[in-house]
């Protein structure tokens, strides 16, 4: 009985050990391969911050376009103009809307509520070695890398262009009045995920002007749909507060619940009712802040509406 336990002890130290090794080679293996990514995220924000003092230099000629008449120009069009208009180049910005978590104490308990918060989003083209990075103020966590891949992903394939030899950098940091560089810590990464889209397709396709009072949320799927996302009506509040005379939300979400209660005596007591009723957001926000709350479900759809020719004639049809 002895000699069993004792080889069935051996075994178990024998694969335990065998575990370890293992263990140890897979961490080195990471430890190695974060070093070189951080390595070559510092060689990025090197080169970015010297395209960036360039970009002031010369602003007048990045980031502009050219008033759009007659046929407008397919995105398959413009990329076969050539690849070059990819090299190092600095977009337009973009905002998104997104909420963050905000604590609430009334001396003894301590709730959370959440509050809406905007986004400006730059995105740089560069040649390089197909890397997808996200530079943000302050550390942030994996969402938005997340975010930034799918939108790479799908901007590609609405537009055919090749990002492989480019690498993209999408530059977000905190907008508005009352906004503070520890926000982004604090907001739901995924819903820019659609916003990082629309401008990523928008500088590689025809690069027309997008509209600043036209804000966005909303996740995106590998598809190119808009994914649902939470707190939309406080978003809805931002983006009016902010100045937006649009909000794009995804399909379905235009609403809000409001909540009526009514009360009742019976005797000494007391009883509430209360029941909730959906209502339309974009009424709420027209009548508050004079902008309207659209649904769109996927990418060429929102795009639409940040394009500056969506006021021309409907005879101008748009191409993708």
């Amino acid at each position: 009985m002895s000699a069993k336990i004792t080889v069935i002890l051996g075994i178990l130290i024998l694969a335990s050990a065998a575990g370890n090794v293992y263990l140890y080679q897979k961490t080195t293996s990471l430890e190695n391969t974060i070093s070189q990514l951080q390595a070559t995220n510092e060689e990025l924000k090197d080169d970015l911050a010297n395209a960036q003092n360039n970009n002031n230099q010369s602003s007048s000629s990045i980031g502009s376009s050219s008033t759009i008449t007659g046929n407008l120009p397919s995105f398959s069009g413009s990329l076969q103009q050539g690849n070059n208009k990819l090299a190092n180049m600095t977009s337009q910005s973009i905002t998104a809307v997104a909420v963050k978590a905000v604590p609430v104490s009334d001396g003894f308990f301590q709730t959370v509520r959440y509050q809406g918060t905007v986004m400006d989003i730059t995105v740089d083209i560069r040649d390089g070695r197909g890397l997808v990075l996200v530079n943000t103020e302050i550390p942030t966590g994996v969402d938005f890398q997340t975010s930034a891949r799918t939108a790479v992903k799908v901007a590609q394939s609405m537009t055919g262009a090749d990002l492989s030899r480019k690498d993209v950098i999408f530059s977000i940091k905190a907008k508005g009045e009352n906004s503070t560089a520890s926000d982004l810590q604090a907001v739901d990464g995924p819903s820019a995920g659609a916003a990082m889209t629309v401008l990523l397709a928008a500088e590689l396709g025809n690069n027309a002007e997008l509209k600043q009072d036209v804000l966005m949320t909303g996740t995106i799927n590998p598809d190119g749909t808009v994914g649902l996302v939470g707190g939309v009506p406080e978003k809805a509040v931002a983006a009016g507060q902010y100045g937006a005379k649009i909000f794009l939300v995804p399909s379905g979400q235009a609403v809000y619940n409001e909540q009526t209660c009514e009360k009742r005596q019976e005797g000494p007591f007391i009883y509430q009712t209360c029941r909730t009723e959906q209502k339309s957001l974009s009424e709420y926000t027209e009548k508050n802040y004079g902008m309207k709350v659209i649904e769109v479900k996927n990418i060429k759809d929102a795009l639409a509406y940040f394009q500056s020719w969506i006021n021309l004639p409907n005879t101008i049809k748009l191409r993708l």
